[in-house]
């Protein structure tokens, strides 16, 4: 085999799967449908829960240093509650997203006999790599638009009527609008960290997709990377409550951290070292997790038989290791 570089293959990977997803008709649809809600959801609660009155919709805000920010009185437990829900929720929607296309996408080209092609002339490291940020690339553009649909809604609909009940909504539950500009840092930061997250259970997702011979065993092999976000998301949920004291443990811990250090920091809780500390460990295991399938991605991609377990999978690449 002649193969390239993994830039060049991954390159080359990224933009054919990239479009693929744009073009397939069911994934359209479901951007559509995400939009639209976001679109249409302030106009139609408004005319439940808003007067109607234009005047009383501004949503007046202050802007403070962030040094400002961590230095005020610590949160209550109802806005750290309501910070670490809020968060840990996006992150899981979008690390759902990402892993059921990322597993669709791997067991289609299979079964299609397609990847064996690429893998001609193309690194199997540099495909698994490529699909997954087509895939992120995809998901974090439909929940970018969403969000923009949200926010233009909201302006425009405070236009027409009262759309004060969204912060007062906000504030019921202890969130206030400072909290919403602290800088673009705080985006770069959610951002950024969700990425980890999407990057690391994509590559989980990717291994168990590749351990798949047929489209019957989809929901299967989606099971695995589903089963430790909704772990992550359960134990940063339930500890939340309990206040600070878990949070240097929480935003240490690989897969939590992601789901977990931002919210901490944005409470006050942890620092900007503990944040990057966060990132480090789990940038470690991505590389880690990427190294090991990469030992056995060309071994999966030319499987044929029953659905491989994690287990057996990472059973696999050890054993590979010791061998070499």
């Amino acid at each position: 085999m002649n193969k390239k570089g993994t830039s060049s293959g991954l390159g080359k990977v990224y933009r054919f799967t990239l479009s693929q997803l744009y073009k397939n008709k069911a994934n359209m649809v479901t951007f559509i449908i995400l939009v639209a809600i976001a679109a249409f959801a302030i106009p139609v609660l408004s005319f439940f829960m808003g007067s109607g009155n234009p005047d009383g919709a501004t949503f007046y805000t202050s802007v403070m240093t962030m040094e400002d920010f961590l230095n005020r009185d610590t949160v209550d437990s109802d806005a750290r509650y309501t910070l670490q829900y809020a968060y840990s929720i996006i992150v899981m929607i979008v690390c759902i997203f990402s892993t059921t296309y990322i597993v669709r996408a791997i067991i289609e080209e299979k079964t299609s006999k397609l990847v064996e092609t690429l893998m001609v002339s193309i690194r199997s490291d540099a495909m698994i790599l490529g699909k997954i940020l087509a895939v992120i690339t995809f998901v974090f553009s439909m929940i970018i638009s969403a969000i923009a649909a949200f926010a233009a809604s909201y302006l425009i609909t405070g236009i027409f009527r009262d759309v004060s009940f969204v912060s007062e909504k906000l504030e019921a539950a202890g969130i206030t609008s400072e909290m919403f500009h602290l800088g673009l840092d705080i985006f770069f930061i959610i951002i950024f960290s969700a990425l980890l997250a999407c990057v690391s259970l994509s590559l989980i997702a990717a291994l168990s997709g590749a351990g798949c011979s047929s489209m019957e065993d989809m929901e299967s092999a989606n099971m695995a990377a589903t089963m430790i976000i909704l772990a992550c998301y359960m134990a940063t949920v339930i500890i939340a409550p309990l206040g600070s004291g878990a949070a240097v443990f929480m935003s240490l811990c690989p897969f939590l951290s992601c789901f977990a250090a931002p919210a901490y920091y944005m409470t006050g809780d942890i620092g900007i070292g503990i944040l990057a500390s966060s990132w480090l460990i789990q940038a470690v295991c991505i590389f880690i997790i990427y190294r090991l399938s990469g030992r056995v991605y060309d071994s999966l991609i030319i499987y044929k038989g029953s659905r491989l377990k994690m287990g057996a999978i990472f059973g696999m690449a050890v054993s590979r290791k010791e061998g070499k």
